[in-house]
């Protein structure tokens, strides 16, 4: 069972503040701020003269993410400030062609809508599923594929609606149509299994 108490020793909140965290902006846990703190004073007095024992946490860091999400190896990990960040890097680290094609459904956190948007001028068009009237959101997402279809973006959990979309059969249409499948767990992680391997995600 789990013990409440010991969880809202970690947020200190006012008594002025009920919390209802949706995954996006929330109030750092202690043990966050503990750290943050013992890093900065560390860094304050001594430089960067520690800075092995910063690629060590690293590493640690890596390994445990990897395990987490079943990647192929902690190589494989990249360690950035935000979800808006990681998914610049992605848009702007793939060479992109006049007519390729990204597919978006229609419920997508701005992060995941405006960064692929601002391809359009690159030639890049940018397909809108309507995911939010169809019988099976994951069917309307494959359908939607064509020919010049690039890549696939989507969250694992809307954040408008809470849909939870089934990854697995998205990422299967993604392998066999040779199309890169960009996955957004920023609301499901942690909370759900998250197989990068099982799910295809790129």
């Amino acid at each position: 069972m789990i013990d409440c108490a010991e969880y809202s020793k970690e947020f200190p909140l006012s008594d002025e503040i009920i919390y209802l965290n949706h995954a996006a902006v929330s109030p750092w846990p202690r043990k966050t701020t503990d750290a943050i703190i013992k890093f900065t004073d560390e860094n304050l007095v001594y430089g960067a003269s520690n800075y092995p024992e910063w690629i060590k946490t690293e590493t640690s860091l890596r390994k445990q993410i990897q395990l987490l999400i079943n990647a192929p190896s902690s190589d494989d990990i990249a360690l950035l400030k935000n979800t808006s960040e990681a998914l610049s890097v992605v848009a702007y680290g793939l060479s992109w062609s006049e007519g390729d094609e990204i597919i978006i459904p229609d419920q997508e956190f701005p992060s995941n809508r405006i960064v692929w948007e601002s391809l359009i001028d690159k030639g890049v068009n940018v397909i809108t599923v309507n995911i939010t009237d169809a019988e099976v959101p994951e069917n309307a997402i494959i359908d939607a594929i064509t020919s010049s279809t690039r890549l696939i973006s989507v969250s694992s959990v809307q954040y408008t609606s809470g849909l939870r979309l089934n990854l697995e059969p998205i990422g299967v249409a993604c392998k066999s149509n040779n199309i890169l499948f960009c996955v957004d767990a920023i609301q499901s992680l942690g909370v759900f299994e998250m197989d990068v391997q099982k799910i295809h995600a790129d």
